[in-house]
């Protein structure tokens, strides 16, 4: 009942969010993970859901370790990008390329133009003034869709987010924890990268620039009390 019962809260984020404020009402939880899961001992049950929560609330070292990450990163936004989804074709896949290296080099680095090959289809992120550079070179015959008005936001990680779980399963959490929906997302290395379209851009900066504020002022450090104050 307790193995049951943890994967029932693991299932459920929202539930698992109340525990860690705990703002639970431990005998409705039981009941209907008792009722769901068809478990004789709502007792048992309680129980199991309490230990979950003290679980929570004692800060592990993955936790910190994820916390850290984020709170070292940095965010970038680019405005003005555009998507192009086409059908999956190793033979488009080089003319994309060739067109990239040579289109691109004369341009600021910072130019957007990425390839994300799927296992059906292959998406395209580009600045909005490069399709009239990108589109001829595609067959309309392989395009899917084609989206403008779009954002990128970019954590950029230290090199250890690749080797540490759960990183950006915390940075997706508060993007769902606000309903906010994103088209694509990737992870590049030390790269996080999400697409938004334009009407909720602006709310996922905040999302995920909080993250970065809540971590910085977690490690800062209280500072000391003034002299004749009580503490």
């Amino acid at each position: 009942m307790a193995d049951t019962t943890r994967e029932y809260i693991d299932e459920h984020a929202s539930i698992r969010e109340a525990l860690k404020e705990d703002i639970v009402n431990f005998t409705a939880l039981a009941r209907k993970i008792q009722a769901e899961r068809d478990l004789p001992n709502e007792e048992a049950v309680t129980i199991a859901c309490r230990r979950y929560q003290r679980g929570l609330t004692q800060a592990t070292a993955a936790e910190a370790a994820i916390r850290a990450i984020v709170g070292s990163s940095r965010l970038q936004v680019q405005s003005r990008v555009a998507l192009v989804r086409i059908r999956d074709d190793w033979e488009i896949v080089d003319r994309l390329l060739e067109v990239g290296r040579t289109a691109l080099p004369g341009h600021a680095p910072r130019r957007v133009f990425q390839l994300f090959q799927g296992t059906q289809a292959i998406t395209i992120l580009c600045e909005e003034d490069f399709l009239s550079t990108l589109l001829p070179e595609i067959p309309a015959r392989l395009r899917v869709a084609v989206e403008r008005g779009l954002a990128v936001l970019a954590f950029r990680s230290r090199p250890e987010v690749a080797e540490t779980p759960g990183v950006l399963s915390h940075m997706v959490d508060a993007l769902y924890r606000r309903g906010i929906n994103c088209l694509e997302t990737v992870s590049v290395h030390t790269d996080s990268i999400f697409v938004f379209r334009d009407q909720d851009v602006i709310r996922a900066y905040q999302a995920l620039s909080g993250l970065l504020e809540a971590e910085l002022a977690e490690a800062a450090p209280v500072p000391p009390a003034s002299r004749g104050q009580q503490t």
